[in-house]
């Protein structure tokens, strides 16, 4: 079946409640026919004992022994004594099996001995029979014995008929047809309002389905049985793994679009710095002074390339997780002293002092890469921050974390630019110089490397001036 569930569900509480209908007004009739039998069997016995105890006391009263020598006068008007108060036929049967009266005159004379009412009757016991008459109707026979000088001498025939169930039918055709026709009107209202009912929830979901095509926020209210509400709050969480992957998504083209647009921005500068270099080179006008200068040129820039490129492939490894890093337990501690140790030089050379302070517990990770981390927020701070000051590390724990503070003495970062200064290629306003700045990969490079250690990192100004980067790892138990 192609139909709705709700057609389904009409269809098949229609078959149920026809199919029950059927069953019950057949088991009903039957019941009906089976009491109207009973009573008029009930009916017929008495009727059949009272005509016999009539014919009997009346032999007894004349004194005779058998019903065959009784005039015929005698039995009429016993059977008509007993039949007064009876619609019944009654049949006054002697010894031998011989119809002696009929109630109707139809039968006199003929002999029902062969019969097994009859038979049973005349040897004493109370017999009975049922048939089908022509139009349908059951026909009863009860037979009881006549006694009279302490034997049996004869017999009493009572028949009647009643309704059978064919007989019903066609007599209240009518009726039985309209209240059918009642029946089938109801019960198909009633089952369209139980259907209606029970398929609303899913209509829902239908609805919902359909207009979560062009519309990831919508959400259906679970109602209705305990499988509906179960699949409406599943269909919730489907559309709300759907919004979110549709929101990551357009972030992703989002993200992707700009990368592509800040390496175009990035590369364009050094590539027209080594295209003009080189041009005026070509041209073979220059003084050795200026061809020295720009041959520098281009090493700077073809440096700038190198450098850029390298972020590049180090963010995508870090981000993809295709570097094969070991995992083990860092000594944070150690990993930092070791990153300050490798800037040394750069520091010195800066003019700018870096102190270690305090310690960090252990954590789970990559050590390479956690150094790396120390190592480009301390390049970072000690490039902003003026000769004579200093940059400080603080290692601590707090809250179940290893924390790491970098915090340096220079001018702060605009509070503007603290919302995006770990994206790609962003350069806060005071390092927009090329100088002093590089093609802003560095804290990308950082943020990508503390989340995939399940750490933070924050930017902030310090009161006293400057900016306190902070990463919090969590720390590994002893």
């Amino acid at each position: 079946m192609r139909g709705s569930i709700r057609t389904r569900l009409l269809a098949s509480f229609l078959l149920v409640a026809i199919a029950a209908a059927a069953g019950l007004s057949v088991y009903f009739l039957n019941q009906i026919e089976a009491f109207g039998l009973r009573r008029l069997e009930e009916r017929l016995t008495s009727e059949a004992s009272v005509a016999a105890a009539t014919l009997g006391a009346a032999l007894d009263a004349n004194g005779a022994t058998s019903l065959s020598g009784t005039t015929g006068s005698r039995i009429s008007a016993a059977l008509a004594d007993a039949t007064s108060r009876t619609t019944s036929r009654i049949l006054v049967i002697d010894a031998d099996g011989r119809v002696l009266a009929d109630s109707d005159n139809r039968s006199v004379g003929q002999n029902y001995r062969g019969r097994p009412p009859v038979a049973l009757a005349l040897k004493g016991g109370i017999g009975n029979s049922t048939g089908t008459e022509p139009g349908g109707r059951i026909a009863l026979t009860i037979t009881a014995p006549v006694r009279a000088g302490g034997r049996v001498v004869g017999a009493t025939f009572v028949t009647a008929s009643t309704f059978s169930i064919t007989t019903l039918i066609s007599d209240y055709r009518v009726e039985l047809s309209i209240a059918g026709l009642a029946f089938l009107i109801a019960a198909f209202l009633l089952i369209e309002l139980l259907s209606r009912w029970l398929t609303r929830p899913l209509r829902e979901l239908q609805a919902g389905a359909a207009a979560l095509a062009t519309d990831h926020s919508v959400r259906v209210r679970p109602t209705g049985p305990r499988e509906t509400r179960s699949l409406a709050d599943a269909f919730n969480e489907l559309a709300e793994e759907i919004e979110t992957s549709s929101v990551e998504l357009h972030e992703e083209e989002r993200r992707k679009s700009r990368f592509v647009s800040d390496v175009s921005h990035e590369l364009r500068s050094p590539l027209t710095g080594i295209r003009l270099a080189a041009e005026t080179l070509l041209d073979g006008e220059v003084g050795p002074e200026d061809h020295d200068r720009f041959l520098a040129t281009i090493i700077r820039e073809a440096d700038r390339l190198t450098g850029l490129a390298n972020d590049l492939l180090e963010l995508q490894r870090i981000e993809g997780a295709t570097g094969e890093l070991p995992i083990g337990r860092v000594d944070l501690t150690q990993a930092a002293r070791l990153a300050v140790e490798a800037n040394e030089p750069v520091a010195m050379e800066r003019g700018v002092t870096v102190k270690v302070r305090g310690a960090a517990p252990d954590v789970l990770g990559s050590r390479d890469r956690l150094q790396q981390v120390v190592g480009n927020l301390v390049d970072n701070a000690t490039r902003h921050t003026p000769a004579g000051r200093a940059v400080t590390v603080d290692l601590s724990e707090e809250a179940g974390n290893a924390v790491l503070r970098v915090a340096d003495e220079g001018p702060g970062i605009p509070p503007r630019d603290l919302a995006n200064l770990f994206e790609r290629f962003y350069r806060a306003q005071y390092s927009r110089d090329r100088a002093t700045g590089g093609a802003g990969l560095g804290l990308s490079i950082v943020r990508a490397i503390v989340t995939s250690h399940h750490g933070t990192i924050e930017a902030a100004n310090r009161p006293e001036g400057g900016a306190i980067f902070t990463v919090r790892l969590p720390k590994l138990d002893a």
